[in-house]
Parts: C-alpha cells; structure tokens; sequence
C-alpha cells in the first residue's frame, strides 16, 4: 500500500468529516487557520500534498470539529492497515463491511478464507454454513479488501501464529501499524507488545464504533431545553438526527449519551427535561444506553447516583427503563473484571442508603 492509498483514502474521510458537520472547504480553511487553496488541494484524490501534510489536516479535522480522543483514534484507522480472523468474522457477519468504511486496507489471510470455505462446504445443516457463505461473500468487490497468503510451513503453528506472521509481513510491506481483530481474548499475549502487530478484541471495535456524527447539531441539542420539542428543527435551524446519531457519545469527553446528559442536569426545569427525554426516545435514542466513562452506568442508574428520585421514577415507570441493566464495561470479556462490575440501581441505591428508591425497585419487581 504506498502512501498515495492511505492519503486519498483519508482524504475522503477528511470531506466526509466536512460535509457531516455542514462545513464547506471556506469554514474549515477559516477554522484551522489556513488557505482555502492549500485546503483543496489536501483534499483532492490523487493530487499531490505529501501524505505527512494530509494527516496534520485529518488531526486539525478532528481537533476542530470537536472529536473526543477515541472519535479521533476511530477516524485516523484509515491510517492502519487491519487483518481479520475467523473468529471475528463469524461473530460479526458485518465486520467487513464495517471494517472497509474505516481502514485503508483490509487484510484477510487465505488461512481464515479457507476455514471460511470449509465452514461453508461442511456445515450443510448448521447455521455457521450460512454465516461462513455470507462473510465470503462480503469479501468479494470491495477494492480495499484483499486477500493474502501465508508463506510459512503450513503444516506448522496454529492458525493464530499463522495470522499473526501475514500481519508482520503486512507492516513490513506497507510500512504502517497494523491491527489484528479478533474474538479470542489470549491473541494479544501472543504478540511481544514492542512491534507495530496490536490484537484489537471484538468487543472493544463494536463498544467504541461511533459513525462520523454531526457533532454541532449534537451539541445544540445537548444545549436546547423546551417544554416542546415540535419546533426544534425550526429554532435550532438543524435536522433532526437518526437513532444512531442519538446514542452517540457526546463530545465533551465525559461518555454521556444525550439521555444521561439530561439525567444528569439538574440545573434545567424538570417539565423541560421530561419532555427532552421524551422527545428523544421517540426518535430512537435508547434509555439503557450506558455511558462510556468510568463505570459504564446506564441512565437509571446516573439518577440513583444523582439523588433525583423524580427523575428516576420517569425513567423506571413512563420510559419503561430496565431496573436490571447494570454497570458493564463492553470492553471487558475475556478480562479481570473492574469493581463494580455488574452494580445494578437496586445494589447502588443500596449501598448509598437511598431507602426511597430501594422501594420502588422492589416494588418494579
């Protein structure tokens, strides 16, 4: 892969980025401080800027347009190349396509193509067949989808040491890092942890996968409180987000969804909070949603440790929120679990002495 690949590869990405925050080339030159001219010209496909010039702008992108840390990591992967195992694929039937949208190239070894194939052609009667069937599929027409060889002995090694020398060959032939993902949770002990090869589990691709969001009208939203929201398209002049774009993680680093940003604030009237929340779910946004900070809380359990009893009989009764959901960090199988694992309202309220709302869980019961 030379450098042209990764830098019109990102150079998409760049306008992408661009056109889903309604920027034109003139807002973003005037935001990042520089000419519209040398603007264009980096986000042309197949002109000439230096690959080195083209991230420096992918990073102001991120930096200017408001991207959290891990938002900008998911958007810089077009940067990397990434090789998949069999264990991931068939978990995830869409991993492929996912994975073309957000690397420049997407590695898969003949190894897993033909325990794929041979899934398929033995399986008749289960229902891997039909998985198997669908991933290879999925491999065919995509151009940044390619398939490579193992030049070791065969007959040598297990399968995941076989993966793991196609991902060296890889960084060495493309000159950049590389990640593996995989839904075995030993593959990274595996590695030496000092080359450009990471084992990136599953669960944490899916966990941190946030779409390119318009991260603005995010955040007029997160701002805007009403009695009504029937004209809010209208007074924030925006339109109104898909369900994906609702259950994003805000921007401001703290892992709040749009619910839990409502929960959370106290400061706001509650008729308008209600109604936000209300407003909100009926266009998709989810009230089990957990944050993304530190202990993975769902919007239920944010009111019990906020003390809004109001708030949290809203959640529980009119919304229809799970009293079972508890704290689970989505990243964590296969790992030594973190404290508070598994803390649900009932345990917290518990363990604050919060008696009122330890009723009314027992009763929801």
């Amino acid at each position: 892969m030379s450098e042209q690949v990764q830098c019109d590869f990102l150079r998409k990405r760049m306008v992408e980025l661009r056109e889903k925050n309604h920027k034109s080339q003139s807002d973003m030159a005037e935001l990042i401080g520089c000419n519209k001219s040398t603007l264009s010209r980096a986000e042309k496909v197949g002109g000439s800027t230096s690959y080195k010039t083209v991230l420096g702008f992918a990073e102001d992108y991120c930096d200017k347009l408001g991207l959290t840390t891990e938002q900008k990591e998911q958007f810089l992967r077009g940067t990397r190349v990434v090789v998949t195992d069999t264990s991931a694929l068939l978990k995830n039937v869409q991993l492929i396509d996912e994975l073309s949208r957000e690397y420049s190239k997407v590695i898969v070894p003949d190894i897993v193509e033909n325990e794929l194939d041979y899934i398929k052609d033995h399986k008749k009667n289960n229902s891997l067949s039909t998985t198997a069937w669908q991933i290879l599929k999925s491999i065919d027409g995509k151009p940044n989808v390619i398939t490579r060889d193992f030049h070791g002995n065969k007959n040598s090694g297990n399968n995941d040491t076989k993966i793991i020398s196609v991902a060296r060959a890889c960084a060495e032939e493309f000159n950049c890092e590389v990640d593996i993902i995989t839904n075995d949770a030993g593959f990274s002990a595996r590695l030496s942890g000092n080359e450009k090869i990471h084992a990136l589990f599953l669960g944490t691709y899916i966990a941190r996968k946030q779409n390119l969001t318009d991260i603005d009208t995010l955040r007029k939203i997160n701002a805007y409180y009403a009695d009504s929201y029937d004209d809010i398209e209208k007074v924030l002049g925006i339109s109104i987000p898909n369900a994906d774009e609702l259950n994003a993680y805000l921007p401001e680093g703290n892992g709040f969804t749009l619910i839990i940003s409502v929960v959370r604030n106290r400061k706001e009237p509650m008729a308008g909070r209600k109604a936000k929340i209300r407003w909100l779910i009926a266009h998709g946004a989810d009230v089990n949603k957990r944050d993304n900070g530190k202990y993975y809380l769902p919007p239920l359990s944010h009111s019990v440790q906020n003390g809004d009893f109001e708030m949290f009989k809203f959640l529980l009764h009119e919304c229809g929120a799970d009293p079972n959901v508890g704290s689970r960090n989505p990243d964590d199988s296969g790992k030594i679990r973190q404290k508070n694992d598994g803390n649900m309202p009932l345990m917290i309220a518990a363990w604050d002495n919060k008696k009122e709302f330890v009723r009314e869980l027992c009763n929801a019961v």
